[in-house]
């Protein structure tokens, strides 16, 4: 269980999928301290549903949410309450490679639609990392419960694409205080 704990709370670090411990909070540019999930923080959930093909999208983060917990374990983000069981559930990107590609899980099976890489607050596909048009976790469209979470081309002025890592939760960065 303490193990579960620790990987709740990593990011990936390298292309040979270390997993590595993170602070409360998983920023570079920023002081140390704990992020508060306050008021309309908003946080990547999945329904209670845990078949393949379930959408993920933004909803009030909620730490007592099982539909909000992930463990980052060798690149893939896994449904943390689906781990030991028959069908672990994984963030998945299906096959598309555009702007608006839509984001849900899907059992694991470690293939190029269900490999990330966190860097700088943003979640890379990391089969895009290197391309000319590299794609990442995008909260857009406002944030509302239940608005989708898609795959964007990445920009690091972007603040549909800052996420934070907090106790297994990913929130999207500026609705936390």
């Amino acid at each position: 269980m303490l193990a579960r704990h620790l990987l709740a709370t990593a990011v990936i670090s390298t292309a040979m999928g270390a997993v590595v411990p993170l602070p409360a909070v998983a920023s570079a540019h920023e002081p140390p301290g704990p992020a508060t999930h306050v008021g309309t923080a908003m946080c990547v959930d999945v329904s209670n549903n845990r078949g393949n093909g379930v959408l993920m999208y933004q909803w009030q983060c909620d730490s007592n949410n099982t539909n909000q917990k992930f463990v980052i374990e060798d690149g893939l983000v896994k449904v943390e309450d689906t781990i030991g069981k028959s069908q672990v559930m994984c963030l998945d990107s299906s096959n598309g490679r555009a702007n608006g590609t839509r984001v849900y899980q899907w059992q694991c099976v470690s293939n190029a639609n269900q490999l990330w890489v966190v860097r700088r607050n943003l979640i890379f596909l990391k089969s895009t990392l290197n391309s000319a048009n590299p794609l990442c976790l995008d909260a857009t469209n406002g944030r509302g419960n239940g608005t989708q979470v898609y795959l964007w081309r990445c920009d690091y002025n972007n603040t549909n694409q800052k996420f934070v890592i907090v106790d297994g939760q990913i929130a999207i960065k500026d609705t936390l205080s």
